[in-house]
């Protein structure tokens, strides 16, 4: 996986490169079935100029889908936690897109037999 970190008014922290690192390291985990190069991860940490607030912006590229999630916070770790989070959701959803699983549940919904009173 490639893997880009952008700071925007704010100095690299390690703490949070530290963080950084087992959380790509989960997604990675959820993809491996894709090739390396085929993935790209963005990382965008931004503070506000004027307040002690912090966005996380996630941008992940796969083969046919573009995936982002987004937070905010007054901690950097809290949002960072909470975007992947949200990034590991959207990431599980299209791997059962692409496995077609959301046929079965549908198929699944419609076999069940009505109750009649």
């Amino acid at each position: 996986m490639i893997c880009n970190i952008f700071y925007k008014n704010l100095e690299p922290m390690p703490q949070v490169e530290a963080m950084l690192e087992k959380k790509v390291s989960k997604v990675e985990e959820l993809l491996s079935s894709f090739d390396d190069d085929t993935i790209r991860l963005e990382v965008t940490f931004e503070k506000q100029a004027r307040r002690e607030e912090y966005y996380v912006s996630l941008t992940l590229a796969v083969p046919k889908k573009t995936l982002r999630a987004k937070d905010e916070g007054f901690d950097a770790f809290n949002a960072m936690n909470l975007a992947f989070d949200e990034l590991l959701r959207e990431v599980k959803k299209f791997k059962d897109m692409m496995k077609k699983e959301h046929t079965y549940k549908i198929r699944r919904a419609e076999k069940k037999p009505r109750k009649t009173e």
